[in-house]
C-alpha cells in the first residue's frame, strides 16, 4: 500500500488517497450493502479511526439526498472529525444497483470520499478531480469493466 499522505500539502492530488487495494468488487445488492463495504475499504487506512462513526455519517449523508449523480455514478461523501485525511475508495457492481440516482438509473461505479471535517475546500477539489475523469464515457466503461484495480487507479487519477 501506498504510504498515507498528509493534509499539508497546498494542492489536494487524488493520486495521494486512493491506492488500489481499496478498489473492490461489491458483492451486496442494496446500497446501503455497498456502502458498508466500501467504509470497510477505506477503514483500512490508518487515517480512519472510527469505521463505525463514518459508516453512521455516510448512511445519514445518503438518506438526506442521494449521491447518485447519474451516468452509473454515486458518490457517497462524509467528512467528520474521527478521518485524519481523505481516504478514498472505488466499488464496482455488474448488475448496477437502485441508488435513487438523478437519471433514476442503477449505479455501477460508487466512490467513496472520506475525510477531516473541516476540509471542504479539498473535498470539492478531490470531487472535481473525480467528476472530470468520470464524466468522460471511454473513462467510465474501462472502470466498470477493468479486472485491474491498478487500472481503475490509473484511469481516474490520470492527469
Amino acid at each position: 500500500m501506498a504510504p498515507e499522505p498528509t493534509m499539508s500539502r497546498e494542492k489536494i492530488d487524488l493520486r495521494h488517497h486512493l491506492d488500489p487495494a481499496r478498489v473492490i468488487a461489491l458483492k451486496g445488492r442494496t446500497k446501503e450493502r455497498a456502502l458498508e463495504e466500501l467504509v470497510e475499504a477505506v477503514a483500512t487506512s490508518p487515517a480512519i479511526r472510527d469505521r463505525a462513526a463514518l459508516l453512521a455519517a455516510v448512511l445519514e449523508r445518503e438518506q438526506k439526498l442521494s449521491t447518485g449523480i447519474g451516468l452509473g455514478i454515486a458518490v457517497p461523501h462524509a467528512r467528520i472529525a474521527s478521518v485524519q485525511e481523505f481516504v478514498v475508495a472505488v466499488g464496482r457492481h455488474a448488475q448496477g444497483l437502485e441508488f435513487g440516482s438523478i437519471d433514476e438509473r442503477p449505479v455501477h461505479i460508487v466512490v467513496l470520499i472520506a475525510g477531516p471535517q473541516e476540509a471542504k475546500g479539498p473535498y470539492l477539489e478531490l470531487l472535481a478531480q473525480l467528476s472530470k475523469r468520470l464524466k468522460l464515457e471511454e473513462v467510465r466503461a474501462r472502470v466498470a469493466g477493468s479486472a485491474s484495480p491498478e487500472e481503475v487507479v490509473a484511469l481516474l487519477t490520470h492527469v
